[in-house]
């Protein structure tokens, strides 16, 4: 049994091709137009022998030459020039005639519809006036399993209905199952087009009347059967949704009384009659996530390749890039995978190109007026046409649900329908039987999520339906009524009821509310509660930006009613956060802080309060106020001794942070080992799943791994930090990540272990850029400048490290400049420039001081006692004053991996100027104190110092 034609293996060679004006006789070696033979190069003929019996189908260039050429080896530049000859010969291109394409990065394909005989005798009419089936199109992307399917059905079942959507495609489907299984019925396959009738009365008629049936108008049914009764034939009755009850008695009355007839029909709804076997056609394949995909991995998806076909026959001649992979990758999502309205939109792309297209397809009114293929029927030639051709068969109840429905952006509940769907005199028990015949239709679609069935509308049908919902003069009563649906889902997320992270679908619903509800002045309550009711799902999903732009808009608009309560705090302490990290810690953020915190107080502190000071402290931590840091955090503990023990846990690690930063490493240790003890029995995350909930275990982990390093406890420390950086993901939070990548990667760098730096910094940087966290810009751009200092480019490292300065500066990001200013002290100092190197260590030493101290005012102490002793000539007793500042400082931190370094400096320096070897008893009872990190660079340049020849 013949499976379509357009697979190579089902073809007959000798069989002749009509396609166009053309005929192509395979076996005879002649190629004629219109009767009249072709000049045609006998190579560019083998080519189009075998790019016209994989009609449809994508040839790769290297299938081509293997193919063509069997005998000997060519370069793609032979393949080209033939293919040049062939399209010359067939006139490719002259007044819109389309033969072969090119698709980008793939092959090149046969596009024209192709008829085929069973000899060379056979002539073109007589091909097409066998069976009355219309050609098969060439392009039939991820159909084929489709209509294996339907092919063994009909042979088993003998009564299918395919339905689906209109431009979905099956009229296509149907044709390329009438020319797979014309062999089968021995040419008896009969086409039967029912979209042209206007009165169901004629539809039995007009059966007969192809078929050939002598009889009169009301006696075709009857006449019909008895035509019928001995004959084995296939039935393709196209187009049957608008004379469904008459098609539907045709098709059971002789599926019941012509046992040898097998019945294939298309409709938007199923006919509901005996025998009939249902097959609901989908739309095509696209890619749902991109990021990582290349050109050669998304023409995989059915969608993309008839996208990418379509858009070769209209002109593009492109190549395929992997920066075009989300360009096309998202028209073909938006558009839903709908074969129709991928055709149309890849009719954009001939005219102005992939990026182009896409200023278009935003303009959507114009993607569904755009002229499709002329040979198709009137209302399939633009989506506008089509759905118009639909809606206008609804009753008046269907259209006002289907209309309604349109304010849904994505899957909507039975419940959100009933809500949004049904005004104050409508019943809510005959919505269940108008969404079913909605669904039956095709013009909403199921499916089932966790269980639960939701509806969706296909995005050209919603578009339509939003015009109408715009001129009934309801969109501003069904919006509100969406947007106060969403108000209550959200709120009931907050309250613990759903999952925020499973709630994730309502985001498209809220975002296409929000403009609404902001759009008028009666809107503006309605959109201010919405925005206090998704900020949480907003903050845990990382949208920051978002965030703190509709925050912003609420508060600017929000009415004396709700001032001063808890909404606003909750929009306060929102904005804070998402300001803080989508621009920066400017005076906005500290304002929103600084009310929440007198508001929260005013309204009885508990969570409010503690939340806020968290974020305060983090605040200060960011803008470099260390001191300020450890007050806010002293507070925080004040707070929390009378909240649950879980936020002394964060109280306590609030703590260890920001002694940590400030230098009392000591202090810093007992303060995560006594929030650690605090919080035996508490999940890692203390319950607290709140994204305000600023200070969780692994960020904890990652202050703790940072210390343990300080002290001297290099293998435990660098253990954690791994741990912390392959956990990070999994909180499935880019704010948040980005924060742990950052203390980590100090750890990685001080430790010297290069590799796993530099592939987490591009982690960071990636991160950073995929979800446009200004605020971690500059330190991802800083911490990569350092790694390239200290791995031997330091004028790349310098270069960048004096960019990043600028960014952290526009978004007062301070928390680790002292940092950054020793490496590029050291890049300096690499360069040459070694004023401008001790300069940079000298301001950020003043710095560090200023602030109460920083963790690393030992190292930059360091840093500047190695830069004297570099001059010449060196000033003996200013550098050996300054390390031994370093050390003293390190001691007074507990910072023993700092007074290694110093003291190992110290005890090089004087060696080198032959002195005693009192500062090798010093370094070996350093070393002594280390009980692990003997590997660490630190340790093993100390023991070689240690065990040089004296």
């Amino acid at each position: 049994m013949s499976t379509g034609s357009g697979e190579r293996a089902e073809q007959d060679p000798g069989g002749v091709a009509a396609f166009g004006p053309f005929r192509l006789f395979p076996t005879a070696r002649r190629l004629e137009c219109d009767g009249t033979p072709v000049e045609i190069g006998g190579r560019a003929l083998d080519i189009l022998v075998e790019l016209v019996n994989q009609a449809g189908r994508v040839v790769s260039k290297a299938e081509l030459m293997s193919t063509i050429w069997t005998d000997i080896t060519v370069v793609e530049g032979v393949l080209r020039t033939h293919i040049y000859n062939l399209r010359r010969a067939l006139g490719d291109g002259v007044g819109g005639a389309r033969y072969v394409t090119s698709v980008a990065g793939r092959g090149y394909c046969f596009v024209a519809p192709v008829v085929r005989g069973p000899s060379e005798t056979t002539t073109y009419s007589a091909v097409k006036r066998s069976h009355g089936l219309p050609p098969r199109l060439a392009r039939m992307a991820g159909r084929d399993e489709t209509v294996r399917t339907l092919v063994a059905q009909l042979v088993d079942h003998r009564f299918i209905s395919v339905i689906g959507a209109g431009g979905i495609g099956k009229t296509t489907v149907a044709v390329a199952v009438g020319h797979a299984l014309l062999d089968d019925f021995g040419g008896a396959v009969h086409f039967v087009e029912l979209g042209t009738l206007t009165d169901p009365a004629h539809v039995a008629a007009t059966v007969a009347s192809t078929l050939g049936v002598p009889m009169h108008a009301s006696e075709a049914l009857e006449s019909l059967r008895v035509f019928l009764q001995d004959k084995r034939v296939l039935l393709v009755l196209d187009n049957c949704e608008h004379v469904a009850d008459a098609a539907a008695t045709l098709a059971e009355h002789l599926f019941l009384r012509t046992p040898r007839v097998h019945l294939l029909t298309t409709s938007r709804e199923a006919l509901r009659v005996e025998g009939e076997h249902v097959h609901r056609l989908g739309p095509l394949e696209t890619p749902t996530e991109v990021l990582g995909m290349d050109a050669e991995t998304v023409q995989t998806f059915p969608a993309v390749q008839v996208f990418l076909e379509r858009a070769a026959a209209a002109g593009w001649s492109g190549e395929l890039t992997d920066d075009d992979v989300h360009v096309v990758a998202e028209t073909c999502r938006r558009l839903d995978g709908v074969p129709l309205a991928l055709e149309l939109a890849a009719s954009f792309a001939g005219q102005c190109g992939l990026q182009g297209m896409t200023a278009v397809l935003d303009d959507r009114l114009r993607l569904l007026w755009q002229r499709g293929r002329r040979t198709a029927p009137p209302r399939q030639q633009t989506l506008h046409a089509l759905i118009t051709w639909s809606y206008g068969r609804l009753p008046e109840h269907e259209r006002a649900v289907l209309r309604r429905s349109s304010v849904f952006v994505g899957t909507f509940s039975f419940d959100a329908a009933k809500a949004v769907a049904l005004e104050g005199g409508d019943s809510a028990e005959s919505l269940p039987a108008v969404m079913s015949k909605l669904v039956g239709k095709s013009l909403l679609s199921t499916s089932v999520q966790d269980g639960a069935v939701v509806y969706r509308l296909v995005e050209t049908t919603r578009v339509y339906a939003v015009e109408r919902l715009a001129e009934s003069g309801e969109l501003d009563g069904t919006s509100l009524r969406h947007a106060l649906f969403f108000t209550e889902r959200l709120a009931h997320a907050n309250d613990g009821g759903e999952p925020l992270q499973e709630h994730a679908s309502n985001l498209a619903n809220v975002r296409a509310a929000l403009p609404r509800c902001f759009s008028s002045v009666s809107g503006h309550t309605a959109g201010v509660r919405l925005v206090a009711a998704a900020v949480q799902m907003l903050l845990e999903l990382g949208l920051v930006s978002e965030c703190r732009q509709w925050c912003r808009q609420a508060l600017d608009v929000m009415g004396r009613p709700d001032a001063g309560t808890l909404m606003e705090l909750g929009l306060q302490e929102a904005f804070a956060i998402s300001a803080m990290f989508s621009r920066g810690n400017g005076d906005d953020v500290r304002d929103a802080l600084a009310r929440g915190v007198g508001l929260a107080r005013a309204l009885g502190g508990g969570d409010h309060e503690t939340r806020l000071l968290g974020h305060l402290n983090s605040f200060r931590i960011r803008t470099g106020d260390f001191r300020g840091a450890v007050e806010v955090a002293e507070q925080y503990v004040a707070a929390a001794r009378i909240a649950r023990s879980a936020e002394m846990v964060r109280a306590r690690w609030m703590l260890a942070l920001s002694h940590h930063l400030i230098g009392n490493q000591v202090l810093a240790q007992e303060h995560y080992e006594t929030g650690l003890a605090t919080a035996s029995g508490e999940p890692p995350t203390m319950g607290y799943r709140q994204p305000h909930a600023f200070f969780r275990h692994p960020q904890a982990l990652a202050t703790f791994a940072r210390t343990l390093w300080l002290r001297g406890k290099a293998d435990r420390a660098v253990t954690l930090a791994r741990q912390v950086i392959e956990e990070a993901v999994m909180l499935n939070h880019p704010v948040e990540e980005c924060t742990l990548l950052i203390l980590c990667e100090g750890i990685l760098v001080w430790s010297g272990e290069w590799e796993d730096a530099r592939r987490l910094v591009d982690r960071l940087v990636a991160h950073v850029e995929r979800h446009a966290l200004a605020s971690h810009r500059g330190m991802a751009m800083a911490l990569r400048g350092e790694l390239l200092v200290k791995t031997g480019r330091p004028e790349e490292g310098c270069r960048l490290l004096r960019s990043a300065a600028l960014a952290l500066k526009d978004v007062r990001n301070s928390s680790l400049d002292t940092s950054f200013a020793a490496a590029l002290a050291e890049g300096l100092a690499a360069t040459g420039a070694l004023d401008d190197a001790l300069g940079t260590v000298e301001s950020a030493i003043i710095e560090a001081e200023s602030r109460g101290g920083t963790f690393n005012l030992p190292e930059l102490l360091h840093i500047k006692g190695i830069l004297l002793a570099s001059r010449s000539p060196a000033d003996a007793n200013r550098v050996d004053d300054t390390l031994s500042r370093a050390i003293d400082v390190a001691q007074r931190q507990g910072a023993l991996t700092w007074e290694l370094r110093a003291t190992t400096a110290l005890a090089r320096e004087r060696l080198r100027r032959g002195g005693s070897a009192e500062g090798l008893r010093d370094l070996s009872v350093v070393c002594a104190k280390f009980k692990e990190g003997m590997e660490t660079p630190d340790l093993q340049a100390a023991r070689r110092l240690l065990e040089q020849p004296r």
